[in-house]
């Protein structure tokens, strides 16, 4: 299958690239970063097209110069980076998904698989986010990924797209470089292994809903396969760490592994702004688990640790960390 992955040279796009093309997919790219140092030992064997999502003609044109059959949209500006800047945020998240689905209507792509984020749950959300929790985000990344929710749906509805989406967690892996809201808990863990000094920017008490990169990879694979008749709720939280951990416990995780890891704390005001109104600690994934039978494999923190330390340590250029 011709298969389109926006975002697919970032930090989760390039590891679903390459389980796509293990799997035998043809795959293409298709995003404005001319970094591609995580695909770099693939980068021959997919096509990597150049582009910004929020230009309607280079989205149409890659969708359909490249014979696309199926998009993964991944592609889109971060939490930290669209409360700097809501304006580009907008052009990018919401009218670059916009564009995503008008290229599928028209050159009739079946399939499109949505990424989306927790950050769509915060005011009156509770300490329990079920599929059926009101969202009402407070930050511009998760206003602009709930309209895009929403407007997926109407996609289904009025042209038959096969529109299915994930929200997200915090997603814990190696090699990204962009600072949001809670990657504390991933940098945490690359720093000390990679025996550099780590500043956490949220106190030791703060915790969020996680999971790791390899299940989040698993759980698009799995939604974009599931039968059709499986899917009814279309917008799915997915979990994935159980129970939810503290920063302080991720600390205590990486010192049994790393007893002289370098870690401090020096919390961000404006992270913790955050944090006050976002106080989902379960994120219940019990639609997902019941409609095509998703379960997570790295849903112990110590797990997580140790296959995180290993990756980085034994193939650091596959991250971007050589």
């Amino acid at each position: 299958m011709r298969t389109l992955v926006t975002g697919g040279t970032g930090y989760i796009g390039a590891e679903l690239v390459r389980s796509l093309l293990n799997d035998g997919h043809e795959v293409v790219t298709f995003g404005p970063s001319s970094n591609t140092n995580r695909i770099a030992d693939i980068a021959s064997d997919i096509t990597i097209v150049r582009g910004t999502l929020a230009h309607s003609a280079e989205t149409f044109n890659v969708v359909k110069d490249q014979r696309i059959e199926r998009i993964f949209h991944l592609g889109s500006m971060l939490s930290t980076p669209s409360q700097a800047n809501p304006w580009a945020s907008f052009q990018v998240n919401v009218v670059g998904t916009m564009n995503v689905f008008e290229a599928a209507r028209l050159f009739d792509v079946p399939q499109v698989i949505f990424s989306s984020t927790i950050g769509t749950f915060a005011i009156g959300a509770g300490r329990i986010a079920t599929d059926f929790t009101i969202q009402r985000p407070t930050t511009m990344y998760g206003a602009g990924k709930l309209y895009c929710e929403c407007l997926g749906r109407f996609y289904k509805n009025r042209f038959g797209l096969d529109y299915r989406a994930i929200r997200f967690p915090s997603v814990i892996g190696p090699g990204t470089t962009q600072r949001t809201v809670a990657q504390y808990n991933s940098w945490m863990i690359e720093y000390p292994t990679l025996e550099k000094p780590f500043e956490c920017f949220v106190t030791p008490e703060t915790k969020g809903p996680g999971m790791y990169f390899k299940d989040a990879i698993k759980s698009l694979r799995m939604l974009a396969e599931a039968p059709l008749e499986c899917i009814e709720t279309l917008n799915y939280n997915i979990g994935g760490l159980n129970p939810t951990p503290t920063a302080s416990q991720v600390e205590a995780a990486v010192r049994r592994h790393i007893p002289d890891a370098a870690i401090t704390y020096n919390p961000d005001p404006l992270i913790m702004q955050y944090y006050a109104s976002a106080q989902v600690e379960v994120f219940d994934d019990s639609c997902a688990r019941q409609e095509w039978n998703w379960a997570p494999e790295f849903d112990r923190l110590d797990a997580i640790v140790s296959d995180f330390i290993n990756e980085v340590r034994t193939s650091p250029e596959k991250y971007g960390l050589g």
